[in-house]
C-alpha cells in the first residue's frame, strides 16, 4: 500500500511538471509590471503566475501558523486552567 501511495505520488508530480513546462512554452510572451517604486519589471506570463503561486502558498501557510499557534496558545491556557480546577476540587472536604 506505501508503494502504491508513492507510485501514485511520483506519477502525480510527473504530471503536475509536464502540465507546468507545457503551460510555460505556450505562455512565453512577456508582460511589463509596474509597481509603483522602481523601474518596471519584465518577465513572461508563466514567470508572473509562478511568483504568485508561490507568494499565495507562502501567505497561506504563514497564516496558518499563526492560527496554530493561538490555538496551540489557548490550550495551554485552558489546560492549566484544568489543572487549577483539579487542584481546588481536590482540596474540598
Amino acid at each position: 500500500m506505501k508503494k502504491l501511495k508513492m507510485g501514485l505520488s511520483v506519477l502525480l508530480t510527473i504530471l503536475v511538471l509536464a502540465y507546468a513546462l507545457a503551460f510555460a512554452a505556450h505562455n512565453s510572451s512577456s508582460v511589463e509590471l509596474d509597481f509603483l517604486v522602481g523601474t518596471p519589471l519584465s518577465l513572461p506570463v508563466s514567470i508572473w503566475l509562478g511568483l504568485m503561486l508561490i507568494i499565495g502558498t507562502l501567505a497561506g501557510l504563514l497564516s496558518s501558523l499563526l492560527a496554530a499557534a493561538r490555538y496551540r496558545l489557548r490550550i495551554r491556557q485552558l489546560n492549566k486552567e484544568l489543572a487549577d480546577t483539579r487542584q481546588r476540587l481536590n482540596k474540598l472536604p
